[in-house]
């Protein structure tokens, strides 16, 4: 258990900083500096995974473009849940069941375009806190998926509770990077 573990925990760091080490870019975020970044991070080794070893970062000038990977890295997310949607459908084929994948289908529809308009918005570096705004309410309608597994009849497990933990975790991200945007 340990070393599965250590793997896990290693893998990701040691993945982002392969990348960064042969791929050098002229004006990139030093590998140190994305490193310190993710530890400030509530996951390190989600940071380093989904941030870090993204082939943009390559390119990652400074904060701002970090946030730009981290809205697409939530677009990505979202859209793998509707991928999972269509996988499972099938499972769900009573009342509840069937109203419940159509609420998630729409509501990560609507989730994917907040997550594009995000990073559109965000490309204009003085529209980062109105496009980490656009991204919240990508987030409520990805939250409120995930609760309608929970109400309006017996709860059942959500079957896109994974991409649901990716994109609040990727929000954690954004939150932090606004923050250090806005001083």
């Amino acid at each position: 258990m340990a070393t599965m573990l250590a793997k896990h925990i290693i893998f990701p760091l040691s993945l982002f900083l392969f990348v960064l080490h042969e791929f050098p870019v002229a004006n990139a975020m030093l590998v140190k500096d994305m490193h310190a970044f993710c530890k400030e991070t509530n996951d390190v080794n989600f940071c380093l995974k989904y941030i870090g070893t993204d082939k943009r970062i390559l390119a990652a000038r400074d904060l701002n473009d970090v946030l730009l990977i981290a809205f697409s890295q939530c677009k990505i997310q979202v859209t793998n849940a509707a991928k999972q949607i269509n996988k499972v459908r099938q499972k769900f084929s009573g009342p509840i069941g069937k109203e419940r994948i159509n609420f998630c289908e729409r509501n990560y529809g609507l989730a994917s375009t907040m997550f594009q308009e995000a990073y559109e918005m965000g490309q204009q570096k003085m529209l980062a806190y109105r496009a980490h705004l656009t991204a919240q309410v990508g987030l409520d309608y990805v939250r409120d998926c995930e609760d309608e597994w929970k109400k309006n009849g017996p709860i059942q497990k959500s079957p896109v509770t994974f991409y649901n933990t990716n994109v609040v975790k990727l929000f954690s991200i954004i939150r932090l990077i606004i923050s250090k945007l806005k001083h």
